[in-house]
């Protein structure tokens, strides 16, 4: 059986990490990608650079074909736990862990031309790479996403098995006596390259494919929210065009008693008020129309919570009312108008929250089906008579548009509303956003 020497498997995987580093970057030139492509893309460069410097042993000087290139292939590992990282969590790896490399380099300095110790060195790349491999499968397997189990398990197997060879050929290095320089006769040193070639190619398919699903999973999502919105805006339009006609009726009716009562100023004054009041409410009408139809129109997006939240707040009158966001980086996979949730519901605490009403707090947290948003004030709260028709549409003091738009826009993304408090205690508003449809992490 034909066993290749270790040049030549040296220059396999420079040429297999240069043909993964050109097949990420065509994906990523023709197609949409997330958080932590491209760095995953570069990981597989530095790779082939350091495994470029270990074809050229014995041809450039051992700084390089030793120090540097080990260097380097410890530096794509971590690049690909930072890829990780930003693509699960949307959290990047800070930037102070890349220092470590530092002090690594002087050992491994030290090591070459001080005291020659390919043992040694070997540990030291071991702890490198090692809890790299383990930490990068990890987030993979920790992240709660159903729909993309299997090729979270096949990516994170395939780092695992890196991750346990990397071990397994450090150990037996401490425990066993001989030459245990990788670029050695031993055949142990050919089943190792072997397999590392197997798992790169493995694990860059699978983050390939990982992408590929989140892409199909979010056009679905929005094929369906559309669809939604759409049923939505056929059965609003019925009711406006309904509501603004029955408006038109009253007024017409104001204007004929009017004119009977030309000489009786105080009931012309009094119908003028009614007549305005009309006018005023179709001007609403017509505004909500508006902001209906904008909703479905694009598709939903990633949005975070706590800036929804300071954008909604830096326009409206907050008196003396502080606004509390226990975290700031929830998103919610939501439509684009997600904003005028919070600008509504923050609104109608500072209408009817009274003048005893000192801060709007705004917390979540996960169930077994999702997460739960809350938004809750410290005001007089809501009656229970009134907690039946929030939500209906022209139901409160003013337009009664706001919250029935609130939850018009929430349902688009499958998210439920509902108003939980008890009369006295203020008011409280929760959120019910099934998974899939939220994330931690600041973009």
């Amino acid at each position: 059986m034909w066993i290749p020497d270790i040049k030549t498997l040296f220059l396999l995987l420079f040429l297999v990490n240069v043909f993964l580093t050109l097949l990420l970057f065509s994906f990523w030139k023709t197609q949409k990608t997330y958080d932590g492509f491209k760095t995953w893309m570069l990981s597989l460069l530095v790779a082939s650079c350091g495994y470029f410097l270990f074809m050229l042993s014995g041809f450039v000087p051992v700084l390089l074909s030793s120090t540097v290139a080990n260097l380097l292939i410890a530096l794509s590992v971590m690049m690909r736990l930072d890829s990780t990282g930003k693509y699960f969590r949307s959290r990047a790896l800070p930037g102070v862990i890349y220092c470590i490399l530092i002090p690594f380099a002087f050992l491994l300095f030290y090591f070459v031309f001080r005291v020659d110790s390919v043992v040694i060195r070997g540990v030291i790349i071991g702890l490198l790479i090692v809890p790299c491999f383990v930490a990068t499968s990890l987030i993979a397997l920790r992240f709660r996403e159903p729909e993309t189990r299997s090729l979270r398990y096949g990516f994170a197997a395939a780092l695992l098995i890196t991750a346990l060879l990397w071990t397994a050929i450090v150990v037996a290095a401490i425990i066993t006596p001989g030459d245990h320089s990788l670029s050695g006769p031993d055949p142990q040193n050919s089943i190792f390259f072997i397999v590392t070639i197997l798992m790169d190619i493995v694990a860059t398919v699978f983050f390939l494919l990982l992408n590929m699903a989140r892409s199909q999973t979010e056009l679905r999502k929005s094929e369906e929210a559309l669809s939604r919105a759409n049923k939505k805006l056929t059965i609003l339009s019925s009711i406006t065009r309904h509501d603004i006609k029955n408006q038109l009726i009253a007024l017409s009716g104001y204007l004929e008693l009017s004119k009977e009562k030309q000489d009786n100023l105080p009931v012309i004054s009094e119908y003028l008020e009614k007549e305005m009041s009309i006018v005023t409410t179709i001007g609403s009408q017509i505004d909500f129309s508006k902001a209906y139809e904008d909703m479905g129109k694009t598709a939903p997006v990633w949005q975070n919570v706590n800036a929804s939240v300071r954008r909604a707040v830096a326009v409206l009158p907050m008196r003396a009312v502080r606004v509390e966001v226990d975290r700031s980086d929830l998103a919610l996979y939501a439509d684009p108008l997600f904003e005028k949730v919070f600008y509504n519901l923050i609104d109608n605490a500072l209408k009817y929250g009274g003048d005893t009403m000192t801060k709007i707090h705004i917390s979540c947290h996960e169930t077994k089906t999702g997460l739960v948003l809350i938004c809750e004030d410290d005001g007089a709260g809501i009656t229970r008579e009134d907690k039946e028709h929030l939500f209906m549409q022209g139901f409160g003091k003013n337009t009664g548009l706001g919250l029935f738009l609130s939850r018009e826009i929430l349902s688009i993304t499958g998210i439920t509303i509902a108003e939980t408090s008890e009369p006295g205690n203020g008011a409280r508003f929760e959120m019910n956003v099934p998974k899939g449809a939220y994330r931690f992490g600041h973009p």
